[in-house]
C-alpha cells in the first residue's frame, strides 16, 4: 500500500473513531437528559403526593393537639357589642335574624367565619339587626357534647365567643374529638369558666335548649344547617332564603328584608 493510500487510510480509521466517540458521548447525554426528566418527573409527583396528603389532613388546632387557633379574631369581630344569653347586638333592633346549626357543621363553619364577619360589622354594630343563634345536636355524639357545652357558654354571655372559636377549631365529624380536654381549651380562648363548659357538656340542665332549637326548626320547616328566619322584633319570622354562603349572596338576602321590615 502506497504511502498516500496509508495516511487515506489512517484518516479514515481516526474520522470513524471520532465519530464513535462522538456517537457514545451524544448517547450518553441523551441518557443523561432523559433520566434528568424522569428524575424531574419523580420530584414533581412526590411534591404533589406530599400537598395531596397533606391536604386531606385537619390543619394544626386545638382538635389535633395543635394549639387553639381563632381566639383574637372572634374577640376582634365581637368586641364592644353586646351579648346576652343566645343574642348578639342591641336588644332594640328592629330586625332579627335566627341563625340554625350544628357546631359539627363545616357549612355552619364556612358560614361563621366567611360571612358572619360582615353581617356583624355592617348589620349588627350599626344595630339595624340583632342575631340569635339556635344550636341543634343532629349530626352525631359530638354535636350534643358540643351543644351542651355552647348554652352552658351561653350562661355567661360568652355563645358567641365560644361558638366562633370551636368552629375555627372544628374536628373530623363525630371523631370524638369534643372531649374535657378540648371544650376547656375552646373555652378559655372563649373567656368563659372552663370547668363551667365542661360540667355542662353533661349536664341535663342544658339539653333542654337544644330541645328547643330541634322544636323550632321542626316548626319552621328547616332541614339543614345553616338555616336562618329573619322577622322584626316581636314578629313572625320567615325563612330567609340565599343562593351561596358567601357575604354577597347574604347581603343581597338580607338588604330587601331590612328595606321591607322597615316601611
Amino acid at each position: 500500500m502506497s504511502s498516500r493510500q496509508q495516511q487515506k487510510e489512517k484518516a479514515r480509521a481516526e474520522r470513524e473513531a471520532r465519530e464513535r466517540a462522538d456517537a457514545q458521548a451524544q448517547q450518553r447525554r441523551k441518557r443523561v437528559q432523559q433520566l434528568g426528566a424522569v428524575l424531574a418527573v419523580a420530584v414533581v409527583v412526590v411534591v404533589v403526593l406530599v400537598l395531596v396528603s397533606q391536604g386531606g389532613k385537619d390543619k394544626p388546632n386545638a382538635s389535633n393537639g395543635g394549639a387553639v387557633a381563632g381566639a383574637s379574631d372572634a374577640r376582634a369581630m365581637l368586641a364592644g357589642i353586646a351579648q346576652k344569653g343566645t343574642s348578639l347586638g342591641d336588644p332594640n333592633a328592629p330586625v332579627v335574624m335566627t341563625e340554625f346549626a350544628d357546631l359539627q357543621c363545616p357549612f355552619c363553619k364556612q358560614y361563621t367565619l366567611d360571612v358572619l364577619p360582615t353581617v356583624v360589622q355592617n348589620y349588627v354594630r350599626t344595630k339595624r339587626l340583632r342575631l340569635e343563634i339556635r344550636i341543634r345536636n343532629f349530626l352525631g355524639p359530638d354535636s350534643d357534647v358540643a351543644a351542651r357545652a355552647a348554652n352552658a357558654a351561653a350562661t355567661r354571655n360568652r355563645l358567641w365567643n365560644f361558638i366562633d372559636v370551636f368552629y375555627r377549631n372544628q374536628g373530623t365529624e363525630d371523631s370524638g374529638y369534643v372531649k374535657p380536654a378540648f371544650l376547656r381549651r375552646i373555652a378559655t380562648a372563649a373567656g368563659v369558666s372552663p370547668q363551667l363548659v365542661v360540667d355542662g357538656s353533661t349536664s341535663a340542665a342544658y339539653e333542654k335548649p337544644v330541645k328547643v332549637a330541634e322544636a323550632e326548626a321542626t316548626a319552621a320547616g328547616l332541614t339543614s344547617t345553616p338555616s336562618f328566619l329573619i322577622g322584626p322584633k316581636g314578629g313572625k319570622a320567615k325563612p330567609l332564603s340565599f343562593s351561596a354562603l358567601t357575604v354577597d349572596a347574604f347581603t343581597q338576602a338580607i338588604d330587601p328584608q331590612l328595606k321591607a321590615l322597615a316601611q
